[in-house]
């Protein structure tokens, strides 16, 4: 699965990455959690678009669900089988900007994070897929609502976690946007190759109020007594 991420690069280099129109004050972010509000890219008639989404849907037939029940991720072996995320799937896919993103491994009975990125901590893009919004109770409008696919975790990091999101290749961003989704979901056999780097980071990620990058510092676990 895919419950954590980060997003630091200036906004500038991830409009140059991917070709985005619209500007956009992002703010670097460290710690990004369910609920909260992230930029995703979308295709519109103009061009590639950069919006703030909140991540998580909400499940067909239960559209003011509680937060803690809402739909971060969606497996891509099941994407057609679920009511929840089939229509969107088909018909409103987007990129998911980030630069890295948080595992947890249990070890020596606690739950270490990990953070996991590409070489050279550069920008990637997550396939996801995202949900108009409906007015709240009071009218109101509310922001629409993103989740991430995952898939199989690559081999270099399968011992940290057996679920990864989804990241695509940039030749495959169009096509992801506007194109055949199934082509795309149908190559993620491929993408073992795929080299992943990873780290300890410190506990303090765990908690959704913490968001510094101090949070990015590598960790190292105070060692354990033997007696």
């Amino acid at each position: 699965m895919c419950g954590r991420y980060t997003l630091s690069e200036a906004p500038e280099a991830l409009r140059l990455q991917f070709q985005f129109d619209t500007s956009l004050n992002i703010e670097p972010r460290y710690n990004i959690a369910p609920g909260q509000l992230a930029p995703v890219v979308i295709n519109s008639q103009s061009g590639r678009q950069i919006f703030m989404f909140q991540w998580g849907l909400s499940a067909k037939g239960r559209p003011q669900e509680p937060l803690l029940n809402s739909l971060i991720n969606a497996r891509a072996e099941s994407l057609l089988d679920r009511p929840s995320f089939k229509e969107a799937f088909l018909k409103r896919r987007c990129l998911v900007i980030a630069d890295g993103f948080y595992e947890w491994k249990t070890e020596y009975r606690t739950k270490q994070p990990y953070r996991i990125h590409l070489k050279n901590n550069t920008p990637l893009a997550f396939a996801g897929i995202w949900e108009k919004s409906q007015a709240d109770n009071s009218g109101g409008p509310q922001p629409n609502k993103f989740a991430i696919i995952t898939t199989a975790a690559v081999y270099s990091i399968s011992h940290i976690h057996s679920r990864m999101p989804v990241i695509l290749n940039p030749g495959d961003y169009e096509n992801w946007l506007d194109g055949d989704g199934l082509e795309i979901i149908k190559k993620l056999g491929t993408y073992n190759y795929m080299d992943l780097y990873f780290y300890k980071v410190p506990p303090e990620v765990g908690n959704i109020n913490n968001d510094s990058r101090e949070l990015l510092k590598e960790y190292d676990p105070p060692q354990l007594a033997l007696f």
